[in-house]
């Protein structure tokens, strides 16, 4: 996987010369294709193993009890979401861009994760202006963005905690930041924390926060993390207030 820096220096030469541009988004479309094509070649055995798996259940319920039935269930469902993040990671800088409301794509952000927050009392404060300018951006993509980025905070909060979403302009850019009180990431993770299969999760996928730079990127924006042990991270996501002429898609 290319870095940050090797990324930019893409980006940079693409934009230099048109055939860089053309070459190197030929080996993209290529590259996007062949994990495409992977992911559809793993899926499909995936799926004959787990309805084998759910006839033996049906036929056999005794094997329930055994020692590692349940686990092997577990691996088949960590697959699953394994390749489900690597769809959303292949797909995360194609985007369908409309006008989105600020304000409103905030409540429903709080109002998705309503029935976890409340299960988990922990309250989400919002700190939102009555008005935005004009905004363009793929709304799925972004609530994707967003809603990974509160789930995080939610895991990282083990007793009383909150989070706070804020949204606000500045220098023509849209600024949506999502903070919280949790247990913080410790310096020495924070560097490679953005970069593919790097999780310091137990059963995480290592591609969640690939996947929220990746669709950040794509929208020409940018994204920034500040963390503490003990006391929270705060991250911050930057949007250009660009009409949709303006943004790749």
């Amino acid at each position: 996987m290319l870095t940050y820096d090797e990324q930019e220096k893409m980006e940079r030469l693409m934009a230099k010369d048109e055939n860089f541009h053309e070459l190197i988004t030929a080996i993209k479309n290529d590259y996007h294709l062949t994990l495409s094509q992977i992911s559809h070649e793993i899926r499909n055995p995936l799926t004959y193993v787990d309805s084998s798996i759910q006839w033996i259940q049906k036929l056999h319920p005794e094997v329930e009890g055994f020692e590692f039935w349940d686990q092997m269930k577990n691996d088949i469902q960590y697959i699953r979401i394994l390749l489900d993040d690597i769809s959303a990671f292949n797909n995360g800088d194609q985007l369908n861009i409309s006008k989105i409301d600020p304000k409103a794509f905030a409540w429903d952000l709080k109002d998705t994760l309503l029935p976890e927050l409340l299960d988990k009392h922990i309250p989400l404060l919002m700190k939102l202006d009555d008005t935005y300018p004009d905004f363009y951006g793929d709304p799925v993509r972004l609530k994707q963005v967003f809603i990974n980025l509160l789930k995080n905070s939610m895991d990282s909060i083990t007793q009383r905690g909150r989070i706070t979403l804020k949204a606000f302009t500045h220098d023509k850019r849209l600024m949506i930041a999502v903070k919280d009180n949790g247990c913080g990431i410790p310096a020495d993770q924070q560097q490679n924390i953005f970069r593919p299969f790097v999780t310091h999760k137990e059963n995480g996928t290592g591609l969640g926060l690939s996947i929220v730079r990746r669709i950040v990127h794509a929208h020409h924006g940018t994204i920034h993390l500040r963390s503490t042990v003990g006391k929270g991270t705060e991250v911050q996501v930057h949007l250009p207030l660009l009409p949709t002429s303006h943004i790749c898609i």
